[in-house]
């Protein structure tokens, strides 16, 4: 009997970022300040309408970042519709402790009298930790079928702050309960932790750059996450340079030839696409120290030009989340 010996089929592609988040009510994104986190939290909100998840974003601490980078003028405290399906909604603490309480009471004078003076105004804000339960407690409520905002939303993309912020207002309501011990900003606190903590409702999505530094700071920030790892569904890097052509090492041998010329123009061109190389190089280090220290799937962003990102480049972006396969360790 002949026998005859097949290759093994190659692997199939692994999943997207969206695909990997499944079916999940709440994703929390978080990183070190300027590696496009809010730009990832507004491109997988996107990404996730498109797919017709009625989605919202939302950012706290009074920023506006979000409704900027889409095209919108932001608006107090409202929902916003950015898109198809896709909504924003920019918070403080006051305002949330306000929605909350007028809810309650039905009396928004009395909220106005106990809670807007001197004496209260500042103490919400000093209290460690307050400020962002109360944020919290909205992100929770808005989490709920059939909440108060009278809509249902498929998916919540929080863009929460950055790194060492970001952990302090994940860690908020545990460090409430402990705080408080029972009574109902205790059972409010529990409540939002269930959320935060449940992997099934709850994903966390990182965010850096391919350089040393923010690479250090996504793994301190992951390494800060404690039990709360297992819901990091990917990390996500930005900014990376296409490399000019493969395969690099090419360029070593060849760079010192081209040097020969002594014509101004050519040399330049010599010495950008020597850095351009190099740039590549040390880019392509700084991720796979990442995905092998996460031992994490990771998605890379290419690098964009210019500053300003207009709808096409955040649409572009959105498909690398439904579409593009994430790389695994």
């Amino acid at each position: 009997m002949c026998s005859t010996t097949t290759a093994a089929d190659p692997s199939p592609p692994g999943p997207s970022l969206l695909e990997r988040l499944g079916d999940r009510r709440l994703v929390v994104v978080t990183g070190k300040g300027g590696t496009g986190k809010s730009t990832v939290a507004a491109a997988l909100g996107m990404a996730a309408a498109k797919r017709g998840k009625r989605t919202l974003l939302i950012e706290t601490g009074g920023a506006h970042g979000l409704a900027s980078l889409l095209g919108r003028r932001s608006a107090r405290y409202r929902v916003l519709p950015v898109g198809e399906g896709l909504h924003l909604l920019s918070m403080n603490a006051h305002d949330a402790l306000e929605d909350y309480v007028v809810r309650q009471l039905k009396l928004r004078s009395l909220y106005r009298l106990v809670f807007r003076n001197r004496f209260m105004g500042p103490f919400i804000d000093t209290v460690p930790g307050l400020p962002d339960i109360i944020q919290l407690g909205k992100v929770w409520d808005l989490a709920q079928e059939g909440s108060a905002s009278q809509l249902h939303w498929d998916l919540l993309i929080l863009d929460a702050p950055a790194t060492g912020h970001g952990l302090t207002m994940l860690g908020s309501p545990a460090s409430m309960m402990d705080v408080t011990r029972s009574g109902p900003f205790h059972a409010n606190a529990k409540r939002i932790h269930r959320l935060l903590t449940d992997p099934a409702q709850t994903a966390i999505v990182l965010t850096t750059l391919p350089e040393p530094l923010p690479v250090n700071e996504a793994l301190q920030l992951y390494q800060g996450l404690g039990p709360a790892r297992e819901q990091v569904a990917g990390c996500v890097i930005n900014q990376v340079h296409q490399p000019p052509f493969e395969p690099l090492d090419a360029w070593t041998a060849a760079a010192p030839a081209l040097t020969r010329c002594e014509e101004p123009g050519w040399l330049e061109a010599v010495a950008l696409t020597d850095h351009w190389v190099t740039t590549t190089r040390q880019q392509r280090a700084s991720s796979l120290r990442l995905g092998q220290a996460l031992g994490l799937p990771t998605l890379a962003l290419p690098y964009r030009f210019q500053r300003q990102l207009e709808q096409q480049d955040l649409e572009a972006l959105a498909d690398s989340f439904a579409h593009q396969p994430l790389e695994t360790p």
